[in-house]
C-alpha cells in the first residue's frame, strides 16, 4: 500500500485559497508526510486528475483534507464528487480496474485548539471592543454550529461577541446593532473563512461599512498557524504505517 494526501481547496481563483494550500501542503510535507499535492473543486489543477495522477504514480489510498472551515453543500456534496466518491464518507472507488482506498476529513469544525488559537491572537477584553465573527452562512445546520462554538468561546473568556453571517444567519446589521447596545464603539472582525475573498466576504465588508462601527479586521482563521496542524491530525492515525486490514470500514463503490 502507497499513501497519499490531497489537500482540496474551494477555488484556485482566488488568490488568498491558494496560498493556504500552498502553505498548508507544504507544512504537509515538512511534518513528514508523503506524496502531497494540492487539488481544487473549482480551477486547476481539478480534483479528479489530480487523483488519477497520483494513481498513475502508484498511489493505492488517499487521505483528503477539504479546506474548509464547516461542513456544507461542498464538503458533504460537491468536493467529494470532484475525488469520485458518492459523499464525504471514506469509500473504496476502483480506477482502471484496482481498488483504491479514500478518506475523506472533516472541515476544521468546532476545535479546541482552534478557539485557544483565536484567544491567544485576541488577547485580554477590552471594556469598549467587541467581537463579530463573519461566515458566509449556510443552511447546512453545522454551519451555525461551528460559529457558536467559537462565539461562546470568547463570551466565556469575558469578550462582547456576536456572529453574522451573510446568508442563512444572523444579519450583519443586527449583529452590529447588539454590539451597540452592549456599549461597544470599536469592533474586531475575525473572519471564519479560509480565505477572506470572493463574494460573500466583498458583501459582509460593505455591509459591515454601511454601519458605521468602527472595526478591524483579523487574519481568517485558515491563516493561523495551528490551522495547518489541525489539518494534520486530520490525517488517520498511523497513516505511514497502516497495512490492508486498516482499511477494512471502506466501502465499495466502482466508477465507471
Amino acid at each position: 500500500m502507497k499513501t497519499g494526501v490531497i489537500v482540496l481547496g474551494l477555488d484556485s481563483e482566488f488568490p488568498g485559497i491558494r496560498l493556504v494550500a500552498k502553505e498548508c501542503a507544504d507544512y504537509l510535507r515538512k511534518v513528514g508526510r508523503k506524496d502531497v499535492n494540492v487539488a481544487y473543486l473549482r480551477g486547476e489543477p481539478y480534483a479528479e486528475d489530480v487523483l488519477r495522477r497520483m494513481h498513475r504514480d502508484g498511489i493505492d489510498t488517499f487521505s483528503i483534507l477539504p479546506l474548509s472551515v464547516s461542513e456544507g453543500r461542498n464538503t458533504v456534496w460537491l468536493m467529494p464528487a470532484s475525488v469520485l466518491l458518492p459523499d464525504n464518507f471514506g469509500s473504496w472507488t476502483i480506477i482502471d480496474g484496482k481498488d483504491i482506498a479514500t478518506r475523506f476529513a472533516t472541515a476544521l469544525g468546532p476545535d479546541a485548539r482552534m478557539l485557544d488559537a483565536i484567544l491567544t491572537e485576541m488577547g485580554r477584553p477590552k471594556q469598549e471592543e467587541g467581537v463579530l465573527l463573519a461566515s458566509r452562512g449556510s443552511p447546512h445546520s453545522t454551519t451555525a454550529k461551528t460559529a457558536d462554538y467559537y462565539l461562546e468561546g470568547l463570551r466565556d473568556a469575558g469578550w462582547k461577541a456576536e456572529w453574522c453571517a451573510d446568508k442563512h444567519g444572523t444579519p450583519v446589521e443586527d449583529a452590529i446593532e447588539s454590539l451597540r447596545s452592549q456599549g461597544v464603539d470599536k469592533t474586531i472582525v475575525i473572519p471564519l473563512y479560509v480565505a477572506f475573498e470572493g463574494p460573500s466576504s466583498e458583501s459582509i465588508k460593505k455591509r459591515i461599512s454601511s454601519t458605521g462601527m468602527e472595526v478591524r479586521f483579523e487574519k481568517p482563521v485558515g491563516r493561523l498557524p495551528v490551522f495547518k496542524e489541525i489539518l494534520d491530525s486530520k490525517v488517520p492515525e498511523g497513516w505511514r504505517r497502516a497495512r490492508g486490514t486498516a482499511l477494512a470500514r471502506f466501502t465499495t463503490l466502482v466508477v465507471r
